[in-house]
C-alpha cells in the first residue's frame, strides 16, 4: 500500500499512520511512544490503553507492565534503531517495534548527492535498518512504501535510468522513498560461520527416493570441509527416506543436517535464511555433484575476489524402447567452451546448481525472488563476473532443460569493464570470419575435383558464385 506523503517523512499526526498504529495495539495492551506524540497519546488512551510517553530520543523501560507495543517517532526513529535495538529487546523481549523512515540510501538522494544537485540526506538507509532489526532478533512483519521517482538529477535519461537499474539489482531497497514499519520479535540473524558451506537441497512432491538417495550419498562423498547440509521441503512432502540416508551416510563424511520446512512460494527464502555459512550453494534433488565439485569452488573463491564460482555441468539425457527401463543415452556437458559469457547464464539456468556464492562479496543483493532461483545466474552474473570452472564438468543435471531465464529478468543492466566488450566482439569476429573462410575453401577444393566435367562444372561455379556473394553479405 502505497499512502505515505511524498513530500515529507511519515508523520505520527497522519491518518494513514494513526490508523495503522492503533490496528496494531492489542486491546489494554501497554504501549511506550518514544517521541512527542499526543494526538496519537490521546487516541489510544480512549481506546483503554495504558500509555507511556517518553519524550525521546531514548527508549526507557520505566516502571509498570511491559509495553506490547513501542512507537518510534522523530529523532527516537534513528536513536533507538541505530544503538538502542537490543536494550529494547532485553527488557521489552515480546514488545512489536513501529516507526517511519525517510529512506538516506533512495536512488533519489544517493544520486542527488552522486550528481550534487542535493546534499547527502541525513539518516538512516532502509537497507541498515533492516540489517540492525536482523541483528537484534526483529523481522518486518508490516512494511508500507513509497517508491522514488526520478526526479533530482540533469543527467541523461539512459543514464538515469542504467543507474537507477543498477541500484535496484543491488538492492532493491534503493527503490523505496520512504515507509512506515511494523518488526516483530524473532530469533536473531547470526553472522556467517568462516569457511563453511551451506547447501540448500530442494526436494519436491513429486522426488523420486532413488534419487533423492543418490543425490545425498554424493552429497556425503564431498571433500569439502565444513559442509551443511539444509533439505528444504514444503509441509507434506515426505522426508522419512532422507532422514536415514542421512542417518546411514554421515560415516561418509563429517556434515551437519537440517531440515527446513515452509510453504512452497517462501521455502528457499526461508532456507537461504537459516543457512549459517560464508558460502552458499543450491541443489536440485535430482542432481549430483561429484566429490571434488564443491572444494574446487570455494578454493577458487578463497583465491581470488569474485563474489561466485560456476563450474561446468552436464546434463543427463534419458531414452527408453518399447518395452525397456530408460537407460542414460548421453551426458552432455554444458556450458562449452572455456570462456563463461552472459548468454550461457541465461540459456542454461541450471548451472545455478553448479554454483557457490560468497555471501560476504554481494552485499545486499537478493538472492532469492518472487521469480525463484530460474534467473539467479544470470542476475549475478548482470553485476558479479564469476570465475568460471572449464574442463571436465562436475555437476550432474538430471531431468529435461529448463526454459532460458530471458524471460524471468527483462530490464537487466550488466556491469562490465569495456575491454571485456571489445574483447568479446572481436572473437565473435574472429570466429565468423573462420567459418567464412572455410566455406571458400570447401567450394574452391570442389571447384577444382569437378574441372574436369564441364557442364557440371559450369552449373556448381555459378552456385559457388552466389554462396560467395551471400557470405559476404
Amino acid at each position: 500500500m502505497n499512502a505515505l506523503s511524498k513530500e515529507a517523512p511519515p508523520s505520527i499526526a497522519s491518518a494513514r499512520w494513526m490508523a495503522l498504529v492503533l490496528s496494531r495495539a492489542r486491546a489494554g495492551a501497554a504501549v511506550s511512544l518514544v517521541g512527542a506524540s499526543p494526538t496519537l497519546a490521546e487516541a489510544l488512551r480512549a481506546r483503554g490503553h495504558s500509555v507511556r510517553e517518553l519524550p525521546g530520543p531514548e527508549w526507557k523501560r520505566g516502571k509498570g507492565p511491559a509495553p506490547a507495543l513501542v512507537v518510534l517517532e522523530g529523532e527516537a526513529v534513528e536513536r533507538v534503531l541505530e544503538t538502542g535495538l537490543e536494550a529494547l529487546r532485553r527488557a521489552a523481549p515480546g514488545a512489536e517495534l513501529m516507526f517511519g523512515l525517510r529512506n538516506a540510501g533512495s536512488a533519489r538522494a544517493l544520486m542527488g548527492a552522486l550528481t550534487g544537485e542535493a546534499p547527502v540526506r541525513a539518516g538512516l538507509s532502509e537497507q541498515r535498518v533492516l540489517r540492525r532489526l536482523a541483528e537484534a532478533g526483529y523481522r518486518v512483519a508490516h512494511r508500507e512504501t513509497v517508491p522514488c521517482t526520478s526526479e533530482g538529477t540533469a543527467l541523461a535519461d539512459d543514464t538515469t535510468q542504467a543507474l537507477r537499474a543498477l541500484l535496484a539489482q543491488l538492492s532493491p531497497s534503493t527503490q523505496v522513498e520512504e515507509g512506515l514499519y511494523v518488526a516483530v520479535p524473532d530469533g536473531p540473524v547470526r553472522e556467517p560461520v568462516a569457511g563453511l558451506l551451506s547447501v540448500v537441497v530442494t526436494v519436491g512432491a513429486g522426488t523420486r527416493d532413488a534419487a533423492l538417495d543418490e543425490a545425498l550419498f554424493a552429497l556425503a562423498g564431498q571433500e569439502q570441509q565444513p559442509l551443511e547440509l539444509l533439505l528444504a521441503a514444503p509441509e507434506g512432502v515426505d522426508l522419512s527416506v532422507a532422514e536415514a540416508a542421512l542417518e546411514r551416510y554421515g560415516r561418509l563424511g563429517s556434515f551437519q543436517s537440517r531440515i527446513v520446512r515452509a510453504p512452497s512460494s517462501a521455502l528457499t527464502a526461508e532456507a537461504v535464511r537459516e543457512a549459517r555459512g560464508q558460502y552458499l550453494a543450491f541443489l536440485d534433488a535430482r542432481c549430483l555433484v561429484y566429490p571434488r565439485h564443491y572444494v574446487q569452488l570455494v578454493q577458487a573463491l578463497q583465491a581470488g575476489r569474485e563474489a561466485w564460482a560456476v563450474a561446468r555441468a552436464f546434463r543427463t539425457e534419458w531414452a527408453s524402447g518399447a518395452g525397456t527401463a530408460p537407460y542414460v543415452r548421453a551426458k552432455v556437458p554444458f556450458p562449452l567452451g572455456e570462456r563463461l559469457e552472459v548468454e550461457h547464464l541465461v540459456v542454461h539456468p541450471e548451472l545455478v546448481h553448479a554454483m557457490v556464492i560468497d555471501r560476504g562479496r554481494i552485499g545486499p543483493f537478493p538472492v532469492v525472488t518472487e521469480a525463484g532461483l530460474g534467473d539467479l545466474p544470470a542476475r549475478l552474473g548482470a553485476l558479479f563476473p564469476p570465475v568460471f570452472l572449464g574442463g571436465i564438468a562436475s555437476c550432474e543435471v538430471r531431468g529435461p532443460p529448463e526454459p532460458p531465464a530471458v524471460a524471468a529478468v527483462p530490464g537487466i543492466w550488466l556491469v562490465r569493464p569495456l575491454g571485456a566488450w571489445v574483447d568479446a566482439v572481436a572473437r565473435i569476429r574472429d570466429e565468423t570470419l573462420q567459418a567464412r573462410e572455410f566455406r571458400h575453401r570447401v567450394v574452391d577444393a570442389l571447384n577444382d575435383r569437378i574441372h574436369g566435367i564441364p557442364w557440371v562444372h559450369t552449373t556448381l561455379r555459378a552456385l559457388a558464385n552466389r554462396l560467395k556473394r551471400d557470405s559476404g553479405r
